[in-house]
């Protein structure tokens, strides 16, 4: 009943009973793993061992009333990822659930959300990491309930995988070599992202458009929420916006990109062009009477595309003809998990209930909270390519991903040779090859401020690197301090988008008077500076599936102290950021992993594995370098494209350094086929200065970084340093006190290019 598969030296593969999933989006391929890992079967049981020494054992499973699961143990575990979840980051403890779910009431103890990922990383201090990663689409439990723990799905058999480390990275390259990673994504994606539910004319969104630019905040995406629609109608575009593409055009002009909303729900309405197209090819969910499933959505009455079927995915791709001839520029994805806030099998159930022939919408309004997407279930039916048909609860949890990879088709059709920006709701594992994902309906909160830290690292380790949350939250209203702090925060973030919720008090950088707009001016112009840094994080991610935004205890997994910090992250190797998340603070706590910090702030050095208070009045975000790093920044932009030619400064923190800085062009696919930069920056520090090796490892993009400029933050002579570039002498200069030197950088990139990518 039980079969164990090698399937290379780190992963091997279990299969209870007979598990069926609509989709399989593993590709498994061989890894180099130099290590001793085993899974042995023990009495039809089966222990985890390396070395030799046992890291978990099975103690049962089970397969009954159409539910598996399976029942380990592992001595002091504690676990983390699991896709997009509340709460704290480590789930030693606390019961899940897995099936994407609208509910916009994020409470500590809510479960589930939007994103289901059946992913977890067991770890403790002095032993090497596993994954466990549950190959099911249908929904599914975990029960972690400390070093015993079981997980299963509601199916007839389950396949799962457990994937050997020893680090935390090393468990989530493999991982995300099994499912996918992030493409690069366009550069501009990288940039501050304006947005709110609704800009509801052409007239709104280019007064928010020219406000930005007035006041110098640099922002790249206006975005356009449901009113943009023709009475929410996908693929409209409404009275509002008379001229789409004039309205585009202009954005454009001033250095904007427009991103558009697009839920999934049709109007069913005879004469509607994308409904009418769509039956036509039966491109519509069914009943259980295999009539079109309706459910309603914001436009009504909505009827649903069968993203299993490819055609269907096709159709759908070409339906976004009408928003990219305008030259809109992103897809936002919503509502996809699917949401249906009510059907018509409700009404009947409500008006038998109060003994009613008619039942007012009002009342209906007032009542579907009791309703929303609790039965949603086995009453849809779903249609692959081969004609198999398949209840929802198996394709549920994958819809979003399935319709990313049609509007992914979008882009290949319209957009050729260019990169594609998805941002989406919803997500199955993999997402991240499709789509960037933000947390959803989240609130003005001081508390929804700090667990948003938890929740997109628990993202990033599940594969899922280009995420963030709404800036200021996006239900209720924000203070004045608390868009500061969320904007400091936002600035490190992998996604950086301000959005709020209709009804809500506006919360653009200018919203609460000069003084707040003047702190959250400074940190979106900070998140331009650190863009090479910043792109370099992407480029890695992208490489190698580590995420951008990182929980401390990647840093040093056999710190058990590190396991409980939900209110820190490490950006990329380098940085960790400390934000205040209480109203009223001007200071906090900060602990900080081994080694030795550099406040980026004022330069103090503090020494790890302790405790610090740590000033940081309302214009202030502690952030600190590993020393011995090096930050690469650049200069100032209105947005990503601003300017053609651009200065690389690499910022010396400590005495030596080890680091690589990534370019390309930012838009097209090129990069795929080799034409990028790539460059290799080493420091030693010697008696009379410092001996610098510059290499470019790559350089077959023509670049917009023209000169590097290199300072030497920690020096503290009086005296200029003595600086050798490749040998070379370099002419060194104070500014601001500290030593620093240029050099053309392509003149140099020329003179030391290599084919040696390591």
């Amino acid at each position: 009943m039980q079969k164990i598969q090698r399937i290379n030296d780190a992963i091997f593969r279990i299969t209870l009973g007979n598990p069926l999933n609509p989709i399989d989006i593993v590709n498994t391929t061989d890894v180099e793993c130099k290590c001793d890992f085993r899974v042995v079967e023990n009495k039809s049981l089966f222990s985890i061992l390396s070395n030799g020494e046992e890291l978990a054992k099975e103690i049962g499973f089970s397969i009954e009333n159409g539910k598996t699961s399976v029942r380990l143990i592992s001595s002091g575990a504690h676990f983390f990822g699991f896709g997009e979840k509340m709460g704290f980051l480590d789930k030693r403890g606390v019961h899940m659930k897995m099936v994407n779910t609208d509910n916009p009431l994020h409470t500590p103890d809510l479960d589930p959300m939007y994103i289901s990922i059946p992913f977890f990383i067991a770890v403790s201090p002095g032993k090497p990491a596993m994954g466990f990663y549950l190959n099911s689409t249908a929904f599914s439990f975990f029960d972690m309930d400390g070093d015993t723990y079981s997980f299963g799905a509601q199916d007839n058999g389950i396949e799962f995988y457990i994937i050997y480390g020893p680090s935390v990275s090393d468990v989530v390259k493999r991982f995300t070599s099994m499912v996918g990673r992030m493409p690069m994504p366009p550069a501009w994606a990288i940039g501050y992202q304006q947005s709110r539910w609704s800009y509801a004319t052409a007239d709104q969104a280019l007064k928010i458009a020219r406000k930005m630019r007035e006041d110098g905040i640099p922002c790249d995406v206006i975005y356009l929420d449901i009113d943009y629609m023709d009475g929410y109608r996908v693929f409209t575009w409404g009275d509002g916006f008379t001229n789409p593409k004039s309205f585009v055009n202009k954005l454009k002009s001033m250095g904007f990109k427009v991103v558009t909303i697009v839920d999934p729900g049709v109007k069913k309405e005879n004469g509607y062009d994308v409904f009418e197209t769509g039956k036509k090819i039966k491109a519509f969910c069914k009943s259980e009477d295999e009539e079109d499933f309706v459910g309603y959505v914001w436009p009504g009455r909505c009827v649903f595309p069968d993203f299993l079927r490819a055609d269907v995915r096709e159709w759908w791709a070409r339906q976004h003809k009408v928003l990219f001839d305008a030259g809109v520029d992103g897809i936002w994805n919503d509502m996809n998990e699917p949401s249906v806030v009510w059907t018509d099998k409700k009404t009947e159930e409500v008006k038998a209930l109060l003994n009613e022939n008619e039942v007012s919408f009002a009342l209906l309004d007032r009542m579907k909270g009791a309703f929303v997407q609790k039965d949603y279930g086995d009453e849809i039916i779903h249609t692959d390519d081969h004609g198999e048909k398949w209840p929802h609860s198996k394709v549920r949890n994958v819809y979003a991903l399935l319709e990313s990879i049609a509007t992914l088709k979008a882009f290949e059709i319209y957009k050729p040779g260019k990169r594609h920006f998805v941002l989406s709701r919803a997500g199955f594992a993999g997402i991240q090859k499709y789509s960037a994902v933000w947390t959803g309906d989240n609130s003005s909160w001081w508390e929804h401020l700090e667990s948003e830290m938890s929740t997109s690292m628990g993202l990033g380790l599940s594969g899922v690197c280009f995420t963030g949350s709404d800036v200021g939250g996006f239900g209720g209203n924000a203070t004045p301090e608390l868009l500061i702090r969320w904007t400091e925060m936002g600035a490190f973030l992998p996604f950086f988008r301000n959005h709020t919720a209709i009804g809500t008090d506006s919360q653009e950088p200018w919203a609460f008077g000069e003084e707040v707009e003047k702190i959250v001016k400074r940190y979106i112009k900070l998140r331009y500076e650190l863009f090479p840094y910043m792109y370099t994080c992407f480029y890695d991610a992208h490489k190698t599936g580590i995420p951008i935004m990182r929980p401390l205890l990647m840093y040093d997994q056999d710190d058990l102290n590190l396991y409980s910090v939900n209110d820190e992250f490490m950006v990329g190797d380098s940085i960790l950021v400390a934000p205040v998340v209480r109203p009223n603070a001007t200071w906090r706590s900060v602990y900080l992993p081994q080694g030795k910090w550099i406040d980026m702030r004022d330069m103090r050095i503090y020494k790890g594995k302790h405790v610090y208070k740590i000033m940081a009045p309302l214009d202030e975000i502690p952030v600190f370098v590993k020393e011995n790093s090096m930050i690469f920044r650049t200069d100032p932009m209105n947005y990503i494209f601003d300017r053609e030619s651009l200065t690389l400064y690499g910022d010396l923190y400590g005495q030596k350094a080890f680091a690589k800085v990534y370019e390309d062009d930012g838009e097209t696919l090129e990069y795929n086929d080799g034409k990028y930069n790539l460059y290799e920056i080493s420091v030693e520090t010697n008696s009379d200065g410092y001996s610098v090796n510059f290499k470019a490892l790559k350089h077959d993009y023509s670049g917009r970084y023209k000169k590097f400029t290199l300072s030497f933050m920690s020096w503290e002579n009086m005296n200029l340093p003595v600086v050798k570039v490749n040998g070379k002498v370099m002419k060194s200069y104070f500014a601001q006190g500290t030593p620093r030197i240029n050099f053309d950088l392509k003149e140099w990139s020329s003179s030391t290019k290599s084919t040696d990518e390591r």
